[in-house]
């Protein structure tokens, strides 16, 4: 009786065990949904799959079409079934954690002439690759074995021959070529053929980009056409070794599948070509990674990275990432980023097409093509296509869409301004402009230009007085701002001019210090003025025939002093 009890009590374990293995194991596709769309884009379809598998996906966008209009009444489906009907199993799909990977294949691959034999220590296995329907024989079909991690391409013909270290293990090899669904097949040691397709091998790379670094002019310069066809094939199939070395790209101790290998650490004595890194690596000349690479890499010349980087990266001319970079960026000529910088950029000339968190140095120029949050440093100038929150310093000139914070250079140029500019010419194509025609104390006749935004504009100013025998003309720049809102708001001015007496050989400075009230009347006009306190310096003290002298315009100059202060006033219209 005992024994049936335990016998039981193990008979229902053993059921329970493996229902919650079977739960545990189960894949993403395996899982059950139900949707009832009409005439709904592929690409919302794609997203409510999505929020309720909690998962994500990641394709092609040129060959899977998020905006063609798809319908579907699925009840209790399997994700695999959904993905079937709605893309006519022309994708193959691949599972990695939290993704699913859909990769266009509407083609078949097909084995024929399967050959094996052993040749020493070494296991040759041999073939033909075909294409399932036409029974054309495909050349440059990649071929490889996923425990060993060599490969070899078709020929012309279709035809592989692929030489194995004998481990006394089975063979899987599998076969890829763009287009077609992945092939697998199991040699065992009696060589019976086991063909096993659309099976998930290793992990795949989520990087959806479809220009990698084979497309780059480097890429094409260093990778053999050979590497090119395998990273077609193969896509992102990536495995991961702790070390590799390269004399040059085609020549590895990772031979052919050097590209599809994510090393630890990888020593390049010309240059290397891996899949990422997540470690160390240096390369004398240049280093090519098709995926991430994070910690540390350095080259003498350049860098090139399909993926994104983290860490430090160096490289004595050149740094070009396609994807995003958490790091320091170092490189004597150029700094390239195509997704998004977070650190610090130093080159002589440096460029992020997203967004910028951190800081960019440059003497020739620093350009971000999104929102940046940090500062811009150049001697030339700076350039931040959309908003920019932070700080500005260009020596010639600086560039942003939205600005709010501190633009200082010769020029400054916004769209928008919440922010301030510093320079000679401050230009706000959306912001505060305005003309005002007026007079003061000294000048008779004023003509002031205003450019900026509300909060800080640069003004530039040019008046005469004039009197005929005591002529004097002035001209000069300033800042102002405008204080509050409504029909009357305060605007204080501080500006300077030089003024003009006879003769340059004199320095004559008339700083001011406007506390201006500004009264609109109507759309495009206002009145403006009020008290002023001046600041006067000179260096003449004798007057030219015909102009007049600042000493006998205030006789409370003390006329022995080259510095002198006085009250003014200020009244004029200020125009659109």
């Amino acid at each position: 009786m005992q024994l049936k009890r335990l016998l039981l009590l193990f008979t229902a374990c053993v059921m329970l065990s493996a229902i919650c293995l079977k739960a545990s194991a189960q894949s993403m596709l395996g899982r059950n949904i139900s949707i009832h769309i009409n005439q709904r884009p592929l690409g919302v379809m794609l997203k409510t799959m999505e929020e309720r598998g909690k998962f994500y996906f990641s394709y092609d966008s040129r060959l899977l079409k998020p905006d063609s209009l798809v319908s579907l009444d699925a009840d209790n489906w399997t994700i695999k079934e959904v993905l079937d009907h709605l893309l006519m199993r022309k994708f193959e799909y691949k599972e990695t954690p939290g993704f699913i990977i859909l990769r266009y294949a509407p083609l078949q691959l097909k084995v024929l002439s399967d050959s094996t034999a052993m040749q020493g220590e070494d296991f040759v296995v041999s073939g033909f690759i075909a294409d399932e329907h036409s029974g054309k024989k495909l050349a440059n079909a990649s071929v490889y074995e996923r425990n060993v991690l060599q490969s070899t391409l078709t020929d012309a013909n279709g035809f592989f021959e692929l030489r194995l270290k004998n481990t006394g293990m089975q063979v899987q090899l599998t076969i890829s070529k763009e287009f077609y669904k992945d092939t697998t097949i199991t040699f065992l040691k009696d060589v019976n053929i086991t063909r096993v397709t659309g099976k998930s091998i290793l992990y795949y790379a989520l990087n959806d980009d479809p220009e990698g670094i084979e497309t780059t002019s480097l890429g094409k310069l260093f990778l053999s056409t050979r590497q090119k066809i395998q990273a077609a094939n193969l896509k992102g199939l990536i495995a991961n070794a702790p070390f590799q070395a390269s004399a040059i790209p085609n020549v590895s101790t990772h031979g052919e599948m050097n590209g599809q290998i994510v090393n630890t650490v990888s020593l390049n004595a010309v240059g290397g070509y891996n899949a990422g890194v997540d470690g160390a690596e240096l390369g004398i000349i240049f280093n090519l990674d098709k995926g991430d690479v994070r910690s540390f890499q350095l080259a003498g010349a350049f860098n090139v990275v399909g993926g994104n980087v983290g860490g430090v990266q160096i490289a004595g001319l050149y740094n070009n990432v396609l994807g995003s970079v958490h790091a320091v960026q170092v490189a004597l000529l150029h700094n390239s980023v195509k997704r998004n910088l977070r650190g610090v950029q130093l080159s002589l000339y440096n460029h992020v097409r997203g967004e910028v968190e951190g800081i960019q140095v440059a003497p020739i120029g620093n350009i971000a093509n999104k929102r940046v949050d940090g500062i811009q440093m150049a001697i030339l100038g700076n350039v931040a296509s959309r908003k920019f929150e932070g700080i500005q310093l260009g020596g010639l000139f600086n560039y942003a869409g939205y600005l709010r914070g501190l633009q200082i250079g010769l020029i400054n140029i916004a769209d928008t301004s919440r922010g301030f500019s510093i320079g000679l010419i401050n230009i706000v194509k959306n912001g505060y402009h305005k003309v005002t025609l007026g007079a003061n104390e000294t000048l008779q006749a004023n003509l002031t230009l205003k450019s900026g935004s509300k909060s800080f504009y640069t003004l530039y100013t040019g008046g005469a007085r004039l009197n005929e025998n005591a002529k004097m003309y002035g001209m000069g720049m300033g800042f102002g701002t405008v204080m509050g809102g409504g029909r009357i708001t305060l605007n204080p001015e501080i500006s300077s001019r030089y003024l003009y007496q006879g003769t340059w050989h004199c320095t004559n400075l008339l700083n001011r210090l406007d506390a201006n009230i500004n009264i609109r009347l109507a759309k495009g006009l206002a009145l403006i003025g009020g008290p002023s306190i001046n600041l006067y310096y000179t260096g003449q003290f004798n007057a030219v025939k015909g102009y007049a002298l600042m000493q006998d315009l205030h006789p409370k100059f003390d006329a022995t002093k080259r510095s002198n202060w006085f009250w003014g006033w200020n009244v004029g219209l200020n125009l659109f």
